[in-house]
């Protein structure tokens, strides 16, 4: 459900510049001199960092809708991540002075918008840090899977459709996991008629089960999807 006034605030972003990006292209790095404000029109953008070994690490994936980096624009802190374009997708971007600006003088019409946005962001990170306490790879899996579900997917009845394109590398380095420690648990899920994949994008199958693949069952409200 769109957040109130969130459509005030899509609307000057795309007064001003609009830039496309395929997949795989890099939007924006950590060390760039002259960032700006991006808001995210259509399709996918991930977030991450490489460690000394050239490891990857995900940090969030953004969807439409969401504007970024606000650490950035509201606290002038810069951190040494990558910006990269999850499939084709369109970007609208504002100077950070025009974007602070505009957010000082429409208080009352953008400033609950901007709120639901930093919740939600602060939200995906506590909730990946919940992910990690869970010592077996299996349920690591499990819950990501979850939240995955909730932030983008579809969902009918008890199956749900993760609309981004969410490969097993991306979950393992979300979930701190071998990729072939991944693939490994996603096959039993498979055997279980839990989960199946269609057209690249992931789909579990009874979302109710899968929620209670835990040895201490989770509540689906946690990611809205009951």
């Amino acid at each position: 459900m769109a957040l109130p006034d969130s459509k005030t605030l899509a609307n000057f972003f795309m007064s001003g510049r609009s830039v496309r990006y395929s997949r795989g292209e890099v939007i924006l790095a950590g060390d760039d001199a002259n960032p700006q404000v991006h808001f995210l029109s259509k399709g996918f953008v991930k977030v991450y960092s490489i460690n000394d070994d050239g490891e990857e690490y995900i940090h969030i994936i953004y969807k439409q809708g969401d504007i970024f980096p606000l650490i950035w624009a509201l606290k002038d802190v810069k951190r040494h991540v990558f910006y990269e374009a999850l499939e084709s997708s369109v970007l609208w971007k504002m100077p950070k002075e025009t974007f602070l600006i505009y957010v000082k003088q429409h208080t009352n019409d953008v400033t609950y918008a901007l709120i639901g946005q930093l919740v939600e962001q602060f939200n995906i990170y506590a909730d990946r840090l919940d992910n990690l306490e869970y010592k077996s790879a299996y349920e690591r899996v499990v819950y990501r899977l979850l939240f995955l579900a909730g932030r983008f997917g579809v969902k009918s009845d008890n199956t749900v459709i993760i609309e981004a394109p969410i490969t097993h590398k991306i979950i393992a380095s979300s979930v701190n996991l071998a990729r072939e420690s991944v693939s490994r648990e996603l096959e039993r899920l498979v055997n279980k008629n839990l989960v199946g994949v269609k057209g690249g994008k992931i789909i579990i199958k009874d979302i109710e089960k899968l929620s209670k693949e835990f040895s201490e069952p989770v509540s689906l409200d946690y990611w809205g999807l009951h």
